[in-house]
């Protein structure tokens, strides 16, 4: 999920309480009826909103395997996958394929996870990680930031 989308969440959250909160002062069943649906209109245009986040098609992302790259099967209402997604920022050595756009990458997160929709699924080369930290994912790349150069040694 981008930062845009995780304000209007926080913004949505946040008039969805405020409405509640004056009708609770009224009648506090009406008040409670009122949270629970903007609460779940909310969640559902986050989840619409990230279907269209971050994709690269599994096809091209295959490509990039083995190549000091990782892609992250990833599924938008994943709250691993979203924090993953705004830690690791848009590293271009990270492609992101939204397994809920593309059914090859579902049977393929499937078929390394006994079953499971397990997101995130990070594959390097051969190596399968499964929910790593934004740290983990880039020291298997390599380096702790891209686009940085180590400094040197103070003597």
């Amino acid at each position: 999920m981008d930062r845009r989308i995780a304000k209007n969440l926080v913004v949505g959250t946040l008039v969805v309480a405020a409405g509640a909160l004056f009708l609770a002062l009224e009648d506090p069943r009406e008040g409670a009826v009122f949270a629970v649906a903007g609460e779940i209109a909310v969640i559902a245009i986050s989840v619409w909103s990230g279907r269209r986040g971050r994709h690269t098609s599994w096809a091209r992302a295959q490509e990039l395997l083995g190549s000091g790259h990782a892609v992250v099967l990833w599924k938008p209402g994943c709250f691993y996958c979203e924090r993953l997604m705004l830690q690791i920022g848009k590293d271009a050595r990270v492609a992101w394929v939204n397994v809920w756009r593309d059914d090859a990458a579902q049977t393929r997160v499937r078929a390394l996870n006994g079953g499971d929709e397990l997101t995130p699924t990070v594959l390097i080369g051969e190596e399968a990680l499964r929910n790593p930290s934004a740290r983990e994912l880039r020291n298997r790349l390599g380096s702790a930031e891209p686009g940085r150069a180590e400094r040197p040694a103070q003597s």
